[in-house]
């Protein structure tokens, strides 16, 4: 009745059933994996920490791993509001040098992350913070957007703690950005708004020109004059920076820090299924699996002043 098998009212779906490596095979043909869930992207956090006592810790200065302590727990207080996410594909660069431009952070990218002499990747976006509304002295961070995520895994790891670019004592702190749902929302807004705007003006542009009523004069000021032209903005001076060598490690250099697994799931049925972390579990110097449970020497005073 009515093109199909019915029962109580529903309509059946029947299919050949099948044997066991044949599903086997279907589950292979699939991929047998399961993406993570949530879109907040919460394993991305851990990418590139270091914790103090491990191997990427090694000659990491005093005042860098203060820095990266402090990253940590902004980013742990950041990311209890449900409504912030890690990016995937934009980075926070920390720890520049002051001197260090837009114009010269893009070229130095460029260079550093070629791979094998091939194309460099596509940068959307990379822009130094700075004082006034960008007209002021850096603020030593930057924000760089990737076309794809790949790109920015691969960036993080060859950036994130080198000791090659800017100097063992001042190595800079890569992470994936926090970006704040609401902001986005309303940036769509804004670019939804410009792009209507643009198409008028287009429309308007299109139409063809009146002629003018009468002689135009141009605009004059008190005195019966005209006003004198402006003169451009001087320029800031422009300080030297030191010239950084391309980094002769592989992308999984030892100094990178945590590396994430990326998006997975489960193996094969019944494996429980991956833990996601957001942020380390536990701070401070790492802790080997002989050394748990046992007492551990107190930490020294510092000296009075």
């Amino acid at each position: 009745q009515g093109g199909g098998l019915r029962l109580d009212g529903r309509v059946l779906r029947v299919d050949p059933a099948l044997s066991r490596d044949q599903a086997q095979q279907l589950q292979g043909e699939s991929g047998g994996s399961r993406p993570r869930t949530g879109t907040r992207n919460l394993y991305l956090a851990r990418e590139g920490a270091i914790r103090p006592g491990s191997q990427a810790a090694e000659g990491v200065s005093d005042s860098d791993m203060a820095k990266r302590a402090r990253f940590e727990e902004l980013k742990r207080r950041r990311l209890q509001d449900p409504n912030i996410g890690v990016s995937r594909t934009r980075l926070c660069l920390h720890n520049l040098p002051k001197a260090l431009d837009t114009p010269r952070l893009r070229a130095l990218l460029r260079r550093v992350l070629r791979h094998n002499g091939g194309a460099p990747p596509h940068i959307k976006e990379c822009r130094v913070m700075r004082e006034l509304r960008g007209q002021g002295q850096s603020l030593g961070f930057a924000f760089v957007e990737f076309e794809a995520h790949e790109e920015a895994l691969g960036a993080l790891r060859r950036l994130n703690n080198n000791p090659e670019l800017f100097g063992p004592h001042k190595r800079p702190i890569v992470e994936f950005a926090l970006e704040d749902r609401r902001k986005l929302r309303l940036r769509e807004q804004r670019i939804q708004r410009g792009l209507l705007k643009a198409k008028a003006k287009a429309a308007e542009s299109a139409r063809p020109p009146e002629p003018p009523q009468g002689p135009t004069e141009p605009p004059k000021g008190s005195d019966g004059q005209a006003p004198p032209a402006k003169a451009p903005p001087a320029k800031a001076p422009l300080t030297k920076v030191p010239p950084a060598k391309a980094p002769s490690g592989p992308p999984g250099s030892p100094w990178a820090g945590f590396r994430t697994q990326g998006p997975g799931g489960r193996g094969a049925p019944g494996t429980p299924r991956n833990k996601v972390l957001a942020v380390p579990s536990h701070r401070g110097p790492k802790i080997r699996k002989r050394d748990k449970g046992k007492a551990q020497p107190p930490p020294s005073k510092p000296p009075k002043p």
